[in-house]
């Protein structure tokens, strides 16, 4: 069963834009579906965007018990996402997110783990953003030929010396965080930010998570 009373949920709606921790347990919608041992989040590509995103997003973003947002300093401790999941649709652009680690008062996210599917073939990117201020995050890791629907685990940890370990199915690289990231707060966020915004409601990123963990030790 995945704890979603540390979570908040960001729709691909207008009205309301963020389902809170309290009522994600029981919360039954087409964008995100909870039967117990798994949940399911859809993101068509026409679906409403918030903030500075340009794309739609069914996602979580983690919080303290009572609903509050929690952000974590680097050297706060031993800080880890682990998640189980499969993509199951992608949209024409291939490309979904389906794990972050984002900052406050960053416009840009730190890492994001994207799924990309071109020509027939899956595969996992690990996007790392080296500062703060870079426009783009080079692909740090990439793992190859993982299908549609096909299980896949990862799992995301920095401790307080600032090593981020990142790991799909057991493994993939340690980057040691640069010093203009240290002020910053984190947070995870896990479910589908579907990278593509045009399209027939039909079209759209849709994942199927059946395990996800987040601690801080």
């Amino acid at each position: 069963m995945i704890d979603l009373t540390i979570w908040n949920l960001t729709l691909p709606v207008e009205t309301p834009p963020l389902t809170t921790a309290a009522a994600l347990p029981k919360l039954q919608t087409s964008y995100f579906t909870n039967t117990g041992d798994k949940v399911v989040f859809w993101a068509p590509v026409n679906g409403s965007h918030t903030g500075n995103s340009e794309f739609p997003r069914s996602e979580l973003r983690e919080t303290s018990t009572d609903g509050k947002a929690r952000n974590w300093l680097y050297n706060s401790g031993l800080n880890t996402l682990k998640g189980t999941l499969s993509v199951n649709q992608v949209p024409s652009t291939g490309r979904v997110v389906v794990a972050q680690i984002h900052a406050k008062n960053a416009t840009t996210p730190l890492l994001k783990v994207v799924y990309r599917y071109a020509n027939g073939i899956g595969n996992i990117d690990l996007e790392y953003r080296i500062n703060p201020t870079d426009v783009k995050s080079p692909v740090a890791y990439t793992v190859t030929d993982v299908p549609l629907n096909k299980v896949f685990a990862y799992a995301i940890q920095m401790n307080k010396q600032g090593k981020l370990t990142v790991l799909i199915n057991n493994a993939g690289p340690q980057i040691q965080l640069a010093p203009a990231w240290h002020n910053y707060a984190f947070y995870f966020k896990a479910g589908v930010y579907t990278l593509d915004n045009v399209g027939y409601a039909t079209e759209g990123g849709k994942v199927t998570y059946t395990r996800l963990e987040v601690s801080h030790e």
